[in-house]
């Protein structure tokens, strides 16, 4: 596993908002595409792709612990990965963890 910086800690999304992460992995150079959200003060990441209709979960709205896709709002917890509306489909989540220097996750 690696561990990849993903935010300065002044680039982080602000508590109860959320944003789109794209970056290249360094070694192995598959492009990612994350969302990073603030609830309660903990940072949660998941996949930004909303696999019901393809909509970005970084640019859409934080409503608790959903995070609801900018196309048709459909709902995904960002803390455990799950559907709202169908529980059996899940996304890749990743544990944030926070630094002096910025926020990692592991890959």
């Amino acid at each position: 596993m690696s561990r990849l910086k993903i935010s300065e800690m002044g680039d982080a999304p602000q508590e109860g908002t959320g944003k789109q992460i794209h970056f290249k992995h360094e070694y192995t150079q598959i492009e990612y595409d994350l969302a990073l959200f603030q609830v309660e003060g903990k940072f949660y990441c998941i996949t930004d792709l909303c696999l019901t209709c393809g909509g970005s979960l970084g640019k859409g709205a934080l409503r608790g612990f959903f995070a609801f896709c900018s196309k048709e709002e459909c709902g995904w917890n960002i803390k455990k990965g799950f559907c709202k509306f169908n529980r059996s489909e899940t996304t890749p989540r990743y544990k944030v963890v926070v630094d002096s220097d910025g926020l990692y996750i592991e890959i």
